[in-house]
Order: C-alpha cells, then structure tokens, then sequence
C-alpha cells in the first residue's frame, strides 16, 4: 500500500482510505413475522443490519473519539442514519452520514446539481431574506443575471417563512423575485424577477482573481469558495498563481470568508502555490495529523504518514505577505490553509474569527475496497485533529483576526470594488495607509444561516490507489 497520509494525488475513480478493514458481516433476522412491533418491514432489517455493523466496524477502528462509542448489539438493526448518530460523542458536532454516495462524490468533485449561486438566509421581520453571496461561472444563475448581494424577497410569488424557505428554495426551478430594501420604508421594493432552473454545473471555486494597483506594488486578489478536488480545477488555481508570479505579485489576499473547508490536498495544493519558494523546495512540514490509539502502530512504522508536507506543483509563485480575508463562514480547511502558511509567512486576517474546526474526516462508502456492505450510504466521521508545524491546535472560537471588519454583503458589492470594507482594509495595510475604510452597512437582518454543503465546513480526506 501506497502512503496513507502523504502527498498522493487522488482521482475520481479509484480512492484508498485510512486503514482499510476486512469486514466479515452478519445478516440479521430480528423476527419471524413480516413486520416488527413498529411495522419495520424485515427486509430493513436485516438490510440495517448490515449496514450497522459496518458502520460499527469502520467507526470502531477510525473514529477519534471512538473510546465514548456503546457497545454493539447485534440483535437490534436500527436505521443507518439513527444508528451512526447514536454512536457519535457528545462533543463531536461535524461528524454524518449520507445515504446517496453517488450524489455526495459529485458535490465533493464540484460538479453538484444547482442553480449555481450560494445563499445566505436572513429573518427579516418574521420573514426570511435570501442574499446572493457569490455565482458561479457559467452557471445558471449567472446567465439569469443573478449577481452577488442581490436579495431575493419571493420565490414563485410566495413570501419566505421560516417554516416554508426550506422547500422553496430547494425547488430545482423557480421565478425569484430580486428586493430592494428600503430604509426608509422598512420593506422591500419588488425590483425585477428571473427565473432559474437547476442543472449539473462545474462549481470552479476560482471564482475571481485580478491584480490591484497598490502604490505602484502589484497585488493579487483571490477569491476562492470551496476546496473542491477536479483535475480542471486544480489547473486553474495553477494558472492564476503563474499569471500572480509573472506579474511579480509579493502580497495576495485571499478571500475565504464563504469557504468553509473541502478537501485537504487542494489546501495542500495552494499552500504549496503561495508559500516562500524555499519552504517549497525544503519541503517542510505544513500540518501534522493526529489519529487515534489504533493508528499507533502505522505511526512507528511510517511517521512520515502523518504529516502534509509542501510540495513542489510547478507553479510556486513565491510570496511574503498573505492577507485573509476571513467570516464565520470560513472553516476547516480553510483554516488548515491559513494555520499551515503562519509558520513561514507573513500571515494576516481581515475580517471576524473563523469557525475554529480543526478537526477532519475520511468517506467511507461502497466503492471503497472492504466497505461494500454500506450500500447507497456513506459515512464522513471525524477520523483527525491537526495542528500546524508550530503545533498551533484547539481554536474553539476561531481564528482571531489582526484587523476586525465586518463583511457587508447588503451593499452588493461585487468582488474586486475597493469600497468593499474587507478588501479595502487589505489594500489599506498593505499600501500602509490609515484605516480609513468605511464601516459595513448596518445590516437590518437577523443571519439564519448558510446553505452549507457537504465540501463546505468539513475537512474531507480522499486519496488514490
């Protein structure tokens, strides 16, 4: 077996996982009747079975807190997703279970079935406000005219509650109707409506990049949103750094304040893309990885597994200062990026504190060699803690910021206007001006949430052969 843990590149079709296991599982039969006292049919049964014992099994070996877990009864199938729940520790909060694995890798590839815009849910008033955080290239939603900051009042003609913006929103075809606030009124002015209809995107999360003039210092602005594994992807990130190294750019700020995490070896990808270029060709140590008591073993035999180290990508574009631009949106390996670079760089963060999740899982589903008793489901439990090379961990509130600005989505500001409080506060530091920047339009809105998908909020392991 290859490295478990180092820098192999990992591919859509073939995936190897943290210590395979060879599972020998038992069909149970709870009853003799069709159907149990609470009218499962038998077939489940014995089905759940199944699936609990390898959920049980995988779990046992690979889970971190896996010391807390119950005992497993063989003689009680319960549904997989009640089951896999009932197993977790009090203090895990990230750990889940899916039960259509198929749907689950094209959101971890990028290329998820969307209208291709991400949302943030407000309550206005006992209604819920819709505002368009950022668009995708080519999606849907961009070729409607949906644009960042636009407010979404109605859906299909209907007002958002808290109890129906759920399933509005998860209409794969709808007419939004585009608000305007008023405030003077209080209410929202009806502005234009647009209608949108899901279909199977390519979410490159490389959704902006441009160079800033800043005293006559090249600057490079990046925005990016998921940490998405897709060949295609990958190639763009690469091309963006080599158009940033070309134009001599020194000072990058990144803007992660909608990232909330993604796969680990594209975090590894783009550390190794902005970090000084001796750090890259001495390969040091980026993040280090810790598992629990049963991977002891694997540890003494290959210590080198545990680590992320810098890699040479071809396109290191050598940089000095890296300013963040960071929200409670922004987590996992968001934050793996940000902890991983602070060792060798100049690191700054602009914005609020971070998620603080420092904490990561592997997929387990049926294509995995040993786990085809999963069936349609797949598990992501919390298989690691890391720390950066300085053992910086346990960032529970977050990631603090050097210099605090609220995000202002309400003033619709597109990504690169310099009147946006964040970026202009970056482009102030570094052109070592006074902290002049405005402050964020005072937001009338109560935040609900994020449509937060699998590849956001989650550090997610996946590797090759």
């Amino acid at each position: 077996m290859k490295n478990l843990f180092g820098n192999i590149t990992p591919t859509s079709d073939a995936k190897q996982f943290l210590l395979p296991i060879a599972i020998g599982l038992i069909m149970i039969v709870s009853c003799h009747d069709k159907n149990d006292d609470n009218g499962t049919n038998r077939d489940d049964l014995e089905r759940y079975g199944l699936i609990d014992q390898t959920i049980y099994k995988i779990l046992d070996s690979c889970y971190l807190w896996n010391e807390s877990m119950p005992e497993f009864s063989k003689n009680e199938a319960r549904k997989p997703d009640e089951f896999f729940k009932s197993l977790l520790s009090p203090v895990d909060k990230w750990s889940f279970i899916r039960d259509d694995y198929d749907k689950l890798n094209k959101e971890l590839e990028g290329e998820p079935f969307t209208m291709g815009y991400s949302p943030q849910f407000f309550n206005y008033r006992g209604k819920v406000m819709l505002v368009v955080e950022y668009v995708y290239r080519g999606s849907p939603a961009e070729k409607a005219g949906l644009r960042r900051g636009d407010i979404v009042s109605k859906i299909d003609g209907e007002e958002m509650t808290l109890d129906n913006y759920a399933a509005l929103y998860s209409k794969q075809a709808a007419t939004y109707t585009i608000g305007v606030y008023n405030a003077k009124t209080g209410l929202f002015d009806d502005a234009r409506q647009i209608s949108l209809e899901a279909a199977e995107i390519e979410a490159d999360p490389s959704v902006y990049d441009t160079i800033i003039d800043v005293n006559g210092k090249a600057v490079g602005y990046y925005v990016f949103t998921k940490f998405a594994y897709n060949p295609k992807y990958n190639e763009h990130i690469n091309s963006i750094f080599d158009h940033f190294k070309q134009a001599g750019v020194k000072d990058l700020i990144v803007d992660l304040r909608y990232n909330g995490g993604g796969v680990t070896w594209v975090a590894q990808l783009l550390a190794s893309n902005m970090a000084p270029a001796a750090v890259v060709e001495e390969e040091q140590v980026m993040t280090r990885l810790f598992f629990n008591d049963n991977l002891t073993e694997v540890r003494e035999k290959d210590p080198e597994s545990f680590l992320y180290r810098f890699f040479d990508t071809g396109h290191n574009a050598d940089m000095e200062n890296i300013y963040f631009l960071c929200s409670r949106g922004t987590a996992s390996a968001s934050e793996l990026l940000i902890t991983g670079l602070m060792p060798y760089m100049n690191v700054k963060i602009i914005g609020t504190n971070t998620r603080g999740k420092y904490v990561g899982m592997f997929v387990f589903d049926r294509t995995v060699r040993g786990y085809t008793g999963l069936g349609d489901w797949a598990i992501l439990p919390i298989t690691f803690k890391t720390a950066n090379a300085e053992g910086y961990t346990d960032f529970d509130g977050g990631l603090e910021p050097d210099y605090y600005v609220e995000d202002d989505m309400m003033s619709g500001y597109q990504f690169g206007d310099l009147n946006d409080p964040m970026l202009a506060t970056a482009v102030d530091v570094i052109g070592g001006q006074p902290l002049t920047t405005k402050a964020a339009r005072q937001n009338p809105f109560i935040v609900i949430g994020r449509d937060e998908s699998v590849s956001n909020n989650n550090l997610i392991v996946r590797y090759s052969e």
